[in-house]
C-alpha cells in the first residue's frame, strides 16, 4: 500500500483495529494532533484537510459521507467513533459469544489462531470488556483440537 494507506480500510467490523492503525499512521505522517483538536490556525485547517483526505482513502465507501460531511478531521473522527459506539452493546454481546465459542479452524496455523484470539481480545477491550491474558490463554488452549 501507499505510505498514506492502511492494508485494510475501515469497514463494519474492524473499527478497533482500524482506529489504532490510523492513529499510528497519522503519527507517522506527523498528523496525529489533527485527530484530537479542531483546527484554529490556517496551518491547522490545511493539515485537517490533508488528514481528511488520508482518512477518506482508508475507509470503505459506506463511511465516506461521514468524513466528507464533517467540518474537519476531529469532527469526522468523532462521528466515526459515535457511529461505532451506537452499536457497542450489540457488538459486545456478539464478541462475547464469539469468545465463548472460540475454536481453532481445521487447517488453521497456530500463529494465525493466536492472532485471531488476540484480535478478539482487542475488539472486546474496545467495547469495554476486559479479557485478561490468563483468560485468553485458557480460551486458546480450550479451543485447540483434541
Amino acid at each position: 500500500m501507499g505510505k498514506d494507506r492502511l492494508d485494510e480500510p475501515l469497514d463494519l467490523l474492524n473499527y478497533a483495529t482500524w482506529k489504532l492503525r490510523f492513529e499510528l499512521l497519522c503519527g507517522e505522517l506527523g498528523y496525529g494532533h489533527a485527530l484530537l483538536a479542531a483546527p484554529i490556525s490556517e496551518a491547522d485547517v490545511n493539515m485537517s484537510n490533508k488528514v481528511k483526505s488520508v482518512m477518506a482513502k482508508n475507509v470503505k465507501n459506506h463511511h465516506l459521507q461521514t468524513i466528507v460531511r464533517a467540518a474537519n478531521t476531529k469532527a469526522a473522527w468523532d462521528a466515526l467513533a459515535a457511529t461505532f459506539a451506537s452499536t457497542c452493546n450489540t457488538r459486545k454481546i456478539a464478541l462475547r459469544q464469539e469468545l465463548s465459542d472460540f475454536k481453532m479452524a481445521n487447517g488453521e496455523h497456530m500463529p494465525v489462531y493466536v492472532s485471531r484470539a488476540r484480535q478478539l481480545q482487542s475488539d472486546l477491550l474496545d467495547v469495554g470488556h476486559v479479557v485478561t491474558d490468563a483468560e485468553l490463554t485458557t480460551i486458546i488452549i480450550k479451543g485447540l483440537p483434541r
